[in-house]
């Protein structure tokens, strides 16, 4: 097998297209669009061309892996590699070179690498397994068909739910941090990173990020988009404090979020969740008329 490795470009957009096209159609939808790919590829020209690589052959993008660290985190590092088929003598090529990044990310410190792979994709599992990482976590996406209009929602006491402003940015974020202390393996990530995410993404519409106050402080809020050329809506994140909790406020959210999507014409919502999540989000969702629509296992090896 001969295939050039090298760092992508806004050029490489249309086949690259080509590429997730064909991956989903052998193996199941990636949640990767056009305008998806775009932002990757633009944002941050110096990172991309650092931390990413496609395997090219014959013309033909046959491999993906992309690393990403957040600033000032040496220690943590994570990727997941794709490859079309789905070979080990590809996937290895991939991470080989992650590896050689990593480390060089890592400039000798401690740090743990973080790979995720579909749960049917048992070549990437045996490549991984075979380099020393270790099956640690399982995710789910989730996903509810909105067919119909999804229930109204009922709103705890003295709560409403009203839309987001620019100045509700900052406290968005400090509750985005606390409520991702309780997930496993937690970590922050600074505000300005956290704006450029969300802020900078050509799928961001204030319109579609809803907050809900309590005397002026908040007490949670959701946070979704919808890619422009396709009917898919995600909840990239819903979260709500501690104060608040086990009083239905992420029930009467996750509804809200869904009939506002539903209104903008997506026939379908999707979110991630922490399959092994004990604060009870995965049954939060299932109550909400969620289902798991695939599963991704998350491996993790030490660099030393």
């Amino acid at each position: 097998m001969s295939a050039e490795l090298r760092a992508p470009t806004v050029d490489d957009l249309p086949v690259l297209v080509g590429f997730f096209d064909e991956l989903e159609s052998r193996y199941g939808d990636l949640n990767l669009s056009e305008s998806k790919l775009r932002d990757d590829l633009t944002r941050r020209k110096e990172n991309v061309e650092q931390n990413y690589r496609i395997a090219v052959e014959d013309g033909r993008v046959t491999g993906w892996v992309a690393l990403w660290s957040p600033e000032g985190q040496p220690e943590r590092i994570f990727h997941s590699p794709l490859a079309l088929p789905r070979e080990r003598e590809r996937y290895a090529r991939l991470l080989d070179w992650a590896e050689e990044r990593a480390n060089e990310i890592a400039s000798g410190k401690a740090s743990r690498v973080q790979a995720s792979a579909e749960q049917d994709d048992k070549e990437l599992s045996a490549e991984l397994r075979a380099r020393g990482f270790e099956r640690v976590r399982h995710f789910f996406e989730m996903e509810i068909d909105l067919a119909e209009d999804p229930a109204e929602p009922t709103w705890p006491d003295g709560l409403a739910v009203r839309g987001f402003e620019r100045s509700d940015a900052r406290a968005v974020y400090d509750a985005d941090m606390e409520a991702f202390e309780d997930h496993w393996d937690p970590f922050a990530v600074t505000f300005e990173e956290w704006g450029r995410y969300f802020f900078d993404s050509s799928d961001f519409d204030p319109d579609l990020w809803f907050v809900v106050e309590d005397e002026g402080e908040l007490a949670g809020f959701s946070l979704c988009s919808k890619q422009p050329e396709t009917t898919t809506g995600h909840v990239r994140v819903l979260g709500v404090r501690r104060p608040w909790r086990r009083r239905g406020l992420g029930t009467a959210l996750l509804l809200h979020s869904f009939r506002e999507l539903r209104a903008r014409g997506c026939e379908r919502v999707r979110l991630m969740v922490d399959g092994e999540n004990l604060t009870g989000a995965v049954q939060l969702y299932e109550r909400a008329g969620m289902h798991v629509a695939r599963r991704a296992e998350r491996y993790w090896k030490e660099l030393r």
